[in-house]
Parts: C-alpha cells; sequence; structure tokens
C-alpha cells in the first residue's frame, strides 16, 4: 500500500505560467490526512520548495535541485559536487557572453546552477559536454546545469532512507523528462496529461487531465484504490 507520495511541483501541480492548482493543494492536504506523506521534488532551489512544503502542509522530505539536495527534519543533505554547474555556466558565457541569463534562485543553490532557456540545448550540451562530470538537464522552464551524477532517483532514495519507507512503497507523480529517474524507482508511476511523451511510456496510469487537475486526478485514485 502506498505511504508517499513523490510529487514534482512545475507543470505538475502548477500551470505553464507557474500558478499553483488550489485543487491540487486540497488534493495533497487530503493525502496528508490519510496518512499519505507527500514529499515535493523540484529543480528549483531548496529555499523555495521547503516554503512551498511548508505552506502547503507536507509531512515528508524536501528534494531540491533536480536530486542533489535532500532536507528533512531541519538537516540537509547534499549529494552533488558543489562547484561543477558554476564551472560550466562560466564556461557558456564565454561562448555565448549576451544569451547566458541566470535564474535569481542561484545565489541559493547548492550545487545545480540555472539559466533561462534562451538558446537551442544542443548548443548549451556542446559546451557543457567538455567540462569532466557536468550535465544539463531541460525541465521545460529552464536549464540546470548540475554533477552528471545528480537526478531525482537518487534525491528521491535518500529521502526514503531518512523516512525509513522502501521505494514499494511509493507513488510518483511528474510531468518531465528530469522526473524519469524518480518514477522509475517508485511502485506506481502516474503522469499528468500535459507529461513529456517519454515519461508516459513508463507511466502506470496517465491522467485525462492536464497540471494540477491531472493530479488531483491522480490523488483521488491512489485514495479510492488503495494501490
Amino acid at each position: 500500500m502506498i505511504k508517499a507520495i513523490a510529487l514534482d511541483i512545475d507543470g505538475t501541480i502548477t500551470d505553464s505560467s507557474g500558478k499553483l492548482c488550489l485543487e491540487a493543494i486540497s488534493s495533497i492536504r487530503k493525502l496528508e490526512e490519510n496518512k499519505i506523506m507527500v514529499i515535493l521534488s523540484s529543480g528549483n532551489a531548496l529555499c523555495v520548495v521547503k516554503a512551498l512544503s511548508k505552506y502547503i502542509g507536507c509531512s515528508g522530505p524536501t528534494i531540491a535541485e533536480n536530486g542533489a539536495v535532500v532536507e528533512y527534519n531541519a538537516k540537509i543533505r547534499i549529494i552533488g559536487r558543489k562547484g561543477i554547474g558554476r564551472k560550466a555556466v562560466e564556461e557558456l558565457k564565454k561562448v555565448y557572453p549576451n544569451e547566458i541569463k541566470e535564474s535569481w534562485s542561484n545565489a541559493f543553490r547548492f550545487v545545480d546552477v540555472a539559466i533561462r532557456r534562451t538558446l537551442d540545448i544542443e548548443k548549451v550540451e556542446n559546451v557543457i559536454k567538455k567540462i569532466k562530470g557536468a550535465k544539463v538537464i531541460d525541465s521545460g522552464f529552464a536549464y540546470h546545469i548540475t554533477d552528471e551524477n545528480v537526478d531525482k532517483g537518487k534525491g528521491l532514495l535518500l529521502a526514503l532512507k531518512l523516512i525509513g519507507l522502501k521505494p514499494e512503497e511509493v507513488a510518483g507523480v511528474g510531468d518531465s523528462i528530469t522526473d524519469l529517474e524518480m518514477l522509475n524507482i517508485c511502485k506506481f508511476k502516474a503522469t499528468v496529461a500535459n507529461a513529456d511523451p517519454r515519461i508516459k511510456k513508463i507511466a502506470d496510469y496517465v491522467a485525462s487531465k492536464e497540471f494540477g487537475l491531472g493530479f488531483v486526478e491522480i490523488a483521488e485514485k491512489i485514495l479510492e484504490e488503495k494501490i
């Protein structure tokens, strides 16, 4: 039986402009009331994800920077190596000095460095591959330059260790290719209707609705069917 849900934020419980779906928040609280812990997992900075988790009412660990940072009970664990993302972005700035626009949240990040999607990802990849140990992830909202060993799956495994749960007790819900590794380790994999086709292929359930309302549909299925 599902005891926790690893839940992406952008594009999964928000719309394409980043606005939170109020119905999705209500579903999260309903899951928590039914003893199903919600673990928010995002590419955003820890300060953003933790604040959201607290005010929505999630009781699970917080996974930030696409798995590089995990927080629980006021303790922060860093998985990825610091400095690799910054080195890669500085190299990008040398090649494309007028086109690299950094996220305001980079001042609060530990590993991942986020930039706006102002270039074709192939151009970014061609520069990043020259930096040993670096990779770029396209979340659909930003490009994330990070340690090649980082992903949301590794972040979730650490989060589960902290709360004493096994992957077979967890559902994963997302929309982006950045959620692939996270979903792959979960017993039940679900996506909203606007999800990347590549993660729809591995999903046990694809919602008929997009964004937050799609998550509401998934949450209701989990609660009703006691998956």
